[in-house]
């Protein structure tokens, strides 16, 4: 017994050291490839340089997105030429073309480019402000001077997956970091108006702005575009446009199309507890509110109607408003799609064909004379509308979200003309569903008693 357990102390020794080998033999793989991707990657990472015109004061657009939180930065003085420096990656090494931020090159009189310690002047080809993508074109390159960077597929990536970014942080040239994809399909955070970020804890700041965020095979997985920041630099989240939406919106850039994107001609809102429960949907169902219908648009015509749940569109599950925002947007026209909805708690499929931009008017309206309603509302008729004239701190409504200046359209899904109707129909019901026009935009919101 003794000679077994002395083996069996040595098996375990062994099997330790051999572990610790194979641990250490695969943290050096992995720095290995790193260190490679660092090096393949600098014909490929521009600085990039801009002169543009200043008036008055001017804020860095890479921190648009602290403004949101009340974290303003340092505002420059007036000067009416001012410099800006980004970065920028190359996709087609033959013919010199780089993509980096519209916020980068926006409005810039002069691009400078600089790659491997060599200067070239860059030539701004087009680009498109709702997703922050531009494209510019190099002159007087090489061949040899510059290498393209693979996109990889960005719908395939996973959370947890490593992740390098490439840029000039504060003009600091060609610096890597290195941390992991922390997550993806971040959105409703107005940084750009078609937003799908993959968010990651690589350490991004001010001038990484179009810079690479790759995937351990050196591929691009997607363009570092914004911070969230209480200190104005690093805090760990940063965020990058998808690689499959810079390589569809540079391509359309480098045909010279103009971008051009679908619409239903709807309004859409988040499907919340309190809608499900009104409308008897379980709270299980992922899906998004279609708020109301422009008549004469696609979804008019293909039948779709205020109060419906859309949860697939063109086979893509849909549990945001981002995320339908992004594949109606970006899909194509003139073609039949398929349109998952429920309706009265039963599913349907409806088929719909996207037509170019559909804009349909809608305006808020003023308010005038007060009748005391329910539910700490104050209403008024204006202009032939039902409109919320003040909302008592504290109440029903006051909790829904409903502000002075809301226009009530329908009431429990039914329309309404007059304050009188209003009323009768709050009285009826327990639990209310106001169909709201605040500022041309529609939604609905549920007031339980």
């Amino acid at each position: 017994m003794k000679t077994v357990r002395f083996f069996s102390i040595i098996l375990v020794a062994v099997f330790a050291f051999s572990g610790t080998i194979y641990a250490r033999s695969s943290i050096h793989s992995i720095e290995e490839e790193i260190v490679k991707i660092s090096e393949d990657a600098k014909k490929s990472v521009a600085a990039v340089k801009v002169v543009k015109n200043a008036r008055g004061n001017y804020q860095d657009p890479f921190f648009d997105f602290l403004r949101q939180f009340g974290l303003r930065g340092q505002k420059q003085p007036y000067n009416p030429k001012r410099e800006g420096m980004g970065t920028g990656f190359v996709i087609n090494e033959k013919e010199g073309l780089i993509v980096t931020n519209n916020h980068v090159i926006e409005g810039a009189e002069k691009i400078d480019i600089k790659i491997n310690g060599k200067d070239f002047v860059g030539e701004l080809i087009g680009a498109d402000p709702q997703t922050d993508v531009g494209l510019v074109k190099i002159k007087g390159f090489k061949k040899g001077d510059l290498k393209e960077l693979e996109f990889a597929n960005s719908d395939k990536i996973k959370v947890g997956s490593f992740a390098i970014a490439i840029g000039n942080p504060f003009g600091l040239s060609y610096t890597v970091t290195f941390g992991i994809v922390s997550a993806k399909g971040r959105a409703g955070m107005n940084v750009t108006e078609y937003e799908d970020f993959i968010q990651t804890d690589a350490a991004i700041n001010p001038g990484n702005s179009g810079g690479p965020l790759l995937n351990i095979e050196g591929e691009v997985i997607g363009m570092n575009t914004a911070i969230f920041s209480k200190s104005g630099g690093y805090m760990g989240i940063g965020f990058a446009v998808p690689s499959n939406m810079v390589k569809s919106i540079s391509s359309q850039l480098k045909g010279g199309k103009k971008i051009k994107r679908a619409m239903m001609g709807v309004t859409i809102q988040e499907l919340n507890d309190d809608l499900k429960d009104y409308l008897k949907i379980k709270k299980s169902v992922k899906g998004v509110l279609i708020s109301s219908v422009a008549k004469g648009s696609p979804a008019d015509k293909a039948g779709i109607k205020s109060g419906d749940v859309v949860t697939k569109f063109n086979g893509k599950t849909v549990d945001s408003v981002s995320k339908l925002k992004n594949a109606v947007g970006f899909s194509d026209f003139n073609k039949k799609l398929s349109v998952n909805i429920i309706r009265n708690g039963k599913k349907k499929t409806l088929k719909l064909i996207l037509k170019e931009k559909f804009d349909f008017a809608g305006s808020s309206q003023g308010v005038g004379g007060a009748i005391s309603g329910e539910l700490g509302l104050t209403l008024a008729m204006s202009n032939g509308k039902v409109a919320v004239k003040e909302v008592a701190p504290d109440s029903l409504a006051f909790a829904a979200g409903m502000m002075p200046g809301d226009v009530i359209v329908a009431v429990n899904k039914k329309k309404v003309k007059s304050v009188s109707q209003v009323v009768s129909f709050v009285k009826r019901s327990k639990s209310v569903l106001f169909l709201i026009n605040r500022g041309g935009r529609e939604f609905f919101v549920v007031v339980n008693r």
